[in-house]
């Protein structure tokens, strides 16, 4: 198994046939993709096309038990914007009236549009951390020629994010090992319990800090003075080759880009009053 950001990948896998440019790229372009689409179906869809290329990279998909939680109670916390505290709307369509709270339709229908851009979004950053290294991560932004500083900031903030998952589940083996046990606890019991939790994680991620500077320290790296204008062998790249096929993947992911542009803004396509999800849901709730 090969250790990614925020998981692992088998050592064979289709993913590694990709040059890392194209996995920053399909991130930074498929992200905005929902941004553009209004229609909930649409994105949904893009959201299941990313899981299929989760498991066509053979990712442990156990791993997303751990934004299940997350994206549920991000769920709830959009509904509860859009309704409860959305305020009076005399010009908006009145659903129904629950303790003096109004729940208009206009309110519902963009809590869930909004609902489901978010989750596309957090899916393709899922993928890309799930299939990536700190060293692809290098790799892409060197290969554009970013600058060493911004692309070693960049790197250890997401490397940083990976460990911390991992102290953190360390942690609560730590304390399941000493006959700790959540179970049949209150749910305030137990946010408490992961607000505690930032105490040990605070101090293994300053230890960790501490480790990382003398360790540059002592490889003669340095981001100012003379040192830092030292032009550095990009070594790493000797690794990777830009390929026929990594281009073509560029290419498609650029022209549908371009696709959902043209469709958006020139045939007013994704447009809420064609879409089957909401015209549905208006069906059931009115």
């Amino acid at each position: 198994m090969n250790k990614t950001l925020l998981g692992y990948v088998p050592k064979e896998s289709p993913i590694y046939f990709i040059h890392p440019f194209v996995k920053l790229y399909f991130l930074l372009v498929v992200s905005l993709f929902p941004m553009f689409i209004t229609q909930p179906e649409v994105n949904l869809f893009i959201m299941a096309v990313i899981l299929l290329l989760m498991i066509w990279s053979r990712v442990d998909l156990r791993i997303l038990r751990i934004y299940v939680p997350v994206a549920i109670a991000m769920g709830w916390i959009i509904l509860l914007s859009y309704t409860v505290l959305g305020g009076t709307h005399p010009e908006f369509e009145l659903l129904a009236k629950v303790l003096g709270i109004k729940i208009y339709w206009e309110r519902l229908r963009d809590g869930v549009v909004v609902y489901c851009r978010i989750l596309p979004m957090i899916a393709t950053m899922v993928f890309f951390l799930t299939t990536s290294r700190e060293r692809d991560v290098i790799v892409a932004m060197r290969s554009v020629r970013i600058p060493f500083v911004v692309t070693y900031v960049f790197a250890m903030a997401l490397r940083s994010s990976g460990m911390v998952l991992e102290d953190f589940q360390i942690v609560r083996q730590a304390e399941q090992a000493r006959g700790f046990d959540t179970t049949g606890k209150s749910l305030g019991y137990k946010i408490r319990k992961y607000v505690m939790y930032m105490i040990p994680l605070f101090a293994l991620s300053l230890r960790r800090t501490e480790e990382f500077t003398n360790a540059l320290v002592a490889r003669g790296y340095a981001f100012t003075g003379e040192a830092a204008k030292v032009k550095r062998a990009d070594y790493i790249l000797t690794h990777y080759s830009f390929k026929l096929h990594d281009g073509i993947l560029v290419a498609l992911i650029s022209i549908l880009f371009i696709i959902i542009l043209t469709l958006r803004y020139g045939y007013n396509a994704f447009s809420l009053d064609s879409s089957l999800l909401i015209n549905w849901l208006y069906q059931i709730l009115r």
